[in-house]
């Protein structure tokens, strides 16, 4: 089955605003919508309970993305980026496209992310 996926990146097009834009509709155009979910998550994750670590990494060659290290166990890593499938935001693995969760459910994510790098194998979606 078919995905239509679009990858956080660059920004196309003139920003025309109008009375029916949403409020951040100018910050989604100056920095992409993909890079404000990202600064989401990393701010859930950073304030989790979680024992998860995390920043945003630019890439030279793609979109931004968030790379998350388990603190116990430091060699276990996972890199998410994010992506809008079928019209949807996603956080998404970036080795495997697995989903993570939707983006509008950011605050689910974390227990996913400790799932996977505990190599549960959590119910991806």
């Amino acid at each position: 089955m078919a995905r239509e996926t679009e990858k956080a990146g660059a920004i196309t097009g003139p920003m025309e605003s109008g009375a029916d834009d949403p409020p951040n509709a100018r910050l989604n155009h100056a920095v992409g919508a993909g890079r404000l979910h990202l600064a989401a998550l990393d701010a859930v994750l950073t304030h989790s309970e979680d024992a998860l670590s995390c920043g945003l990494v630019s890439q030279a060659d793609g979109p931004p993305v968030l790379l998350v290290v388990s603190r116990s166990d430091r060699a276990r890593s996972v890199i998410v980026g994010c992506e809008r499938v079928d019209g949807v935001w996603w956080f998404v693995r970036t080795d495997s496209d697995e989903r993570v969760a939707p983006v509008d459910e950011v605050e689910s994510a974390p227990a996913v992310l400790v799932g996977m790098l505990a190599g549960r194998g959590d119910d991806l979606r």
